[in-house]
């Protein structure tokens, strides 16, 4: 079967099937990350040293490191799958925001808890509002800050210093 487009469909439809088929439906969870090997996914570094201490400074002879890196991705393979009805439903990332509301999700699913697609959409909207929202911080009003500024009998006394003979 081909893979879910989206983490909250992937949820949502999980849950439906767990709430069809409780008894047989299980969940499970792939994490994999790619060995490297010698032709790719590997980083290599090339360096090339200065011929001698007593060179002339010109380009040709100045030390250089040239470095090329290609990244591996570790990849988190969710899968509901019922045998009886042969359902089978896939979402891969190797996103690391997604890994961890995809744990959460499954930590609902596991907990009997109906997921819908309102119930992501407004917790998706509620993240995606707090993180983006800026509030910025006013002053308080001049009428407001001046008493408290001149009043002057706030504990202007003098402090003691240490502990004192005992």
């Amino acid at each position: 079967m081909p893979y879910l487009p989206t983490p909250n469909a992937f949820l949502e439809q999980s849950s439906l099937l767990l709430e069809a088929y409780p008894d047989n439906t299980r969940i499970t969870t792939k994490y994999s990350y790619p060995k490297p090997s010698n032709k790719d996914n590997t980083r290599k570094i090339s360096k090339r040293k200065p011929t001698s201490s007593t060179t002339t400074n010109n380009e040709d002879s100045a030390s250089t490191t040239t470095t090329t890196q290609t990244t591996t991705f570790a990849t988190l393979t969710l899968k509901t799958y019922n045998p009886v009805t042969g359902i089978c439903l896939k979402y891969k990332t190797n996103k690391a925001a997604e890994v961890g509301r995809l744990i959460s999700g499954l930590g609902k699913l596991g907990a009997g808890v109906k997921i819908t697609s309102a119930t992501e959409e407004t917790v998706a909207a509620a993240a995606a509002a707090t993180a983006t929202t800026e509030v910025e911080m006013a002053d308080a009003p001049a009428a407001v800050a001046a008493p408290a500024a001149s009043a002057g009998g706030g504990g202007g006394g003098k402090k003691k210093k240490g502990k004192g003979k005992k």
